[in-house]
């Protein structure tokens, strides 16, 4: 397996232990604080920016962790290298995980324009950015197992 196979691989799973961790955390931990605000656009649009920030600084230090370790395991010190088969892949493969973001952004503003609540959008609009994201890195796996 590939460094950038492990890479995807290491992307999804801190993904999803972020974004189920901080879900976690402001709809059961602090339950009786946020669900009477539920219905309210700041809150979800404090959620999104608070979701935004923490997903970025532990991306940031997770990925140090991921380099920190796969040096201590290979024992070098070499760098990843990135060629056009490289950069080929991860152009496909991030073109898909977007297409489906956009998609599901595009769907998210159905129900607010059939006046359905606004959480309904915030809800699928951060779904589908999660999902793209994921995607995108299946995507990587694919095509690298598949050799384009």
């Amino acid at each position: 397996m590939s460094i950038q196979e492990k890479k995807a691989i290491f992307n999804i799973i801190t993904s999803a232990l972020i974004m189920g961790g901080y879900a976690y955390y402001t709809f059961v931990m602090h339950a009786a604080e946020n669900m009477p605000q539920i219905l309210e656009i700041q809150f979800w649009a404090q959620f999104t920016l608070t979701m935004i920030i923490v997903t970025i600084i532990l991306k940031i230090i997770s990925l140090i962790l991921f380099a920190i370790i796969k040096a201590i395991v290979t024992r070098a010190q070499e760098e990843d290298f990135m060629d056009e088969y490289d950069k080929k892949i991860e152009m496909k493969s991030e073109r898909n995980g977007n297409f489906f973001f956009i998609a599901g952004f595009i769907c998210s503003m159905i129900p607010v324009a059939m006046g359905e609540p606004v959480y309904y959008m915030f809800i699928i609009m951060l779904s589908s950015g999660f999902i793209g994201g994921t995607l995108g890195d299946l995507w990587k796996i694919y095509y690298y197992r598949r050799g384009i």
